[in-house]
């Protein structure tokens, strides 16, 4: 028998998934109501290269001929290593949701929504978790989601927005950090979470990494048991390098044995967020006047009330410091000259607007909470529906940014036919993949040459037939008029073996990593294989493991909260 109490408490939680994911819903239905309408799937800066390494687990998936690094389906078939590299777990998810949708163009659509909701889910239980009503926790939410890096994902289906929806669950990591005081926080949860950002996006654990210390630091000056909080840390810590074994050992596997190509290179100063003029919409560098004079008036209110809400005075000011990184006020070509690394792999500087919108969002929905607190209702109303302006015009400029791309995309790449055809081969097969991420180069070459040399290399690729062997290996069969010097159009890394006519070679490689053989007249065989070593077959099954585990954690825990 449920008592009353009970019955309230339910429909309260039920209440607080609704609102966020019918919000998500909203949102995301307006700004892609013209890919629905029009039924046209984009080709975007990023779709072809992460559809090609979802189609790659997919099809190992549906062929049950898996190989972890070797991409056989992908990419072209040509061996390349992406997955292993790049969100390997949710490269296997995508692939897996794959065999549902049966045509690119539902895919692309299916993500969508589920990036709005992970970011509508996240957001807003960011903001009750700080103790926020439900109509300033919705307001909050719908300025994030139409803001930054995710409203982003629909001109780009870069993955810096999958790093930017789980965000938010790691700030609810760090606000629990900052309460320790009060409350021990799970080890658990802050493991877990940090693994999933590395499972998806590896940079963004950097971010969430960078934007959980100033809240440990915070939480250890406030802690009575500073021991206990630092041993919890390190069990959270433990789990973590458990979960992601896989990802760490394929680092360590191949960094040190080959040498990986860059990503292909920005300059910072031109992708840094440019506050000195505003833009039309609040994606890539670009931040809409209303969004910016939204946090200086939040910065202004907390600088003459910092004493009055600890937690707005510190979410404000960690989010201003990265608010400063992502844009063009920081020395960011100073940085470029004198310590290029960092700006190599960093790439844009706008990404700390992940860390950065999130945090100031949440400032000023406390802020808006404080009004109400203090002045009544009617402040605060006339705050939230103030919110709700920006929000609309956030939209617009969004809707408007989407459209411009559709109607530039359809113009320029006319593959949206083959996105809508069930099937996945024909747009696989009709869009290239030119990126240069973790080619095998022999020297260190400029990741625009090597782009080049993809490019120029693509035609001869009609000569070779390729064919998927069991155990994760790739055929290559060509007809060779003569005797003579052949580039296989595939790419040997040092854990790479290749027989030529059932013999093992050891070819000579060209600048980026392709095997030039000696080919025979007539009919040539090539078997190109990736040896794992026991060591990270070993990892692998220790992170599956450990996944495995906190699931059925996960369930245990879900099913007393049930019973309760």
């Amino acid at each position: 028998q449920m008592k009353n109490s009970d019955i309230k408490k339910y429909k309260s939680k039920v209440i607080d998934y609704l609102i966020p994911i019918i919000l998500s819903l909203v949102i995301a239905t307006i700004l892609i109501w013209t890919i629905l309408s029009t039924r046209s799937g984009l080709t975007l800066d990023d779709t072809a290269f992460h559809f090609h390494r979802f189609y790659d687990t997919n099809q190992q998936i549906k062929n049950h001929n898996f190989s972890y690094f070797q991409m056989n389906y992908g990419m072209g078939g040509s061996g390349r290593i992406v997955n292993a590299l790049y969100g390997p777990f949710f490269a296997y998810i995508m692939g897996f949701l794959l065999l549902f949708c049966s045509s690119w163009l539902r895919f692309q659509v299916v993500i969508t929504y589920l990036i709005f909701l992970v970011g509508g889910l996240g957001v807003y239980h960011l903001s009750r978790k700080v103790k926020m009503t439900r109509t300033v926790s919705s307001v909050i939410t719908a300025l994030f989601l139409t803001t930054g890096y995710i409203a982003y994902w629909l001109r780009s289906n870069a993955f810096n927005s999958w790093g930017a929806v789980l965000i938010p669950f790691v700030l609810i990591q760090g606000i629990n950090l900052l309460n320790n005081y009060k409350k021990r926080f799970s080890w658990i949860s802050l493991g877990v979470v940090m693994a999933i950002v590395a499972q998806v996006h590896l940079l963004s654990t950097f971010f969430s990494i960078l934007a959980l210390i100033p809240f440990f630091i915070y939480g250890l000056i406030l802690s009575e048991n500073k021991r206990q909080m630092w041993f919890d840390v390190f069990k959270a810590v433990v789990l973590f390098v458990v979960l992601t074994a896989n990802v760490w050992g394929a680092f360590l596997l191949l960094y040190p044995t080959n040498q990986m190509a860059s990503p292909i290179d920005f300059s910072p100063v031109l992708t840094s967020v440019n506050l000195s003029l505003a833009g039309t919409s609040t994606m890539w560098t670009s931040i809409t006047e209303v969004t910016l004079l939204l946090f200086i008036v939040q910065i202004i209110y907390v600088a003459f009330n910092f004493k009055s809400s600890r937690i707005n005075t510190f979410v404000t000011l960690e989010g201003l410091v990265f608010f400063y990184l992502s844009s063009n006020l920081f020395p960011w070509q100073f940085v470029k000259d004198n310590f290029p690394a960092v700006t190599g792999y960093l790439q844009f500087p706008n990404r700390f607007t992940v860390v950065a919108y999130p945090l100031l969002f949440v400032g000023v929905g406390l802020t808006i909470t404080e009004l109400i607190k203090k002045h009544g209702k009617k402040l605060g109303l006339l705050a939230s529906g103030l919110a709700i302006v920006i929000v609309l015009f956030n939209v617009r400029a969004d809707f408007n940014e989407i459209n411009n791309n559709i109607s530039y995309n359809k113009g320029i790449t006319n593959s949206s036919r083959e996105m809508q055809e069930k099937g996945l081969e024909a747009y696989i097969n009709k869009i290239d993949i030119n990126t240069p991420d973790y080619l095998p180069v022999q020297k260190k070459i400029k990741s625009a040459d090597v782009t080049g040399m993809l490019m120029n290399m693509a035609p001869q690729r009609k000569n070779f037939s390729k064919k998927v062997l069991s155990g994760g290996r790739l055929e290559i069969k060509w007809n060779g008029k003569t005797a003579k010097s052949t580039t296989l159009p595939v790419f040997i890394y040092h854990q790479s073996e290749l027989t030529l006519n059932g013999k093992k070679v050891n070819p000579k490689l060209n600048k980026i990593g392709m095997p030039i053989v000696k080919s025979k007249q007539g009919q040539n065989t090539a078997i190109l294989s990736f040896k794992t070593p026991t060591w990270f077959t070993i990892l692998l099954y220790i992170s599956i493991l450990g996944w495995v585990v906190m699931l059925i954690y996960g369930v245990f825990r879900l099913v007393k909260i049930v019973k309760k």
